[in-house]
């Protein structure tokens, strides 16, 4: 019998909320009355636009993704460091260094190739 009593309130419940959303987008779409402001770039190649962004977006990710590959090997340096004369730990501090740099040059090729293929798309546009 709970349940039955519960329901009308909860519907009562989203009627009010579906309501005051509506209310509140309808406020929303008034004020945008205003002029329109213009997009840079988009009559004159928009791609050129889209093309830097992308390849910002991309150089960044790289260079972080440097730095974390850089911290790791300074990381892998300290448990080299820290082993102490155990074996162990100094082969997981090795394979640390090892696959770092094996990061960073990954990192490194996708930053040649990412060169190349704005330069070679550019040159096409």
């Amino acid at each position: 019998m709970r349940s039955l009593s519960i329901l009308p309130r909860k519907a009562l419940s989203l009627a009010t909320a579906a309501t005051f959303h509506l209310g509140m987008l309808a406020t929303a779409y008034a004020q945008f009355g205003g002029q329109i402001p213009d997009i840079t770039d988009t009559a004159t190649g928009g791609a050129g636009a889209t093309r830097d962004a992308i390849v910002k977006v991309i150089n960044f990710v790289l260079t972080f993704l440097a730095l974390i590959a850089v911290v790791f090997v300074i990381v892998g340096g300290f448990r080299i460091l820290a082993a102490g004369g155990n074996e162990e730990n100094v082969t997981k501090g090795r394979k640390t260094i090892i696959y770092a740099i094996i990061g960073l040059i990954v990192i490194f090729f996708a930053r040649v190739i990412v060169g190349f293929f704005t330069g070679e798309i550019a040159s096409l546009f």
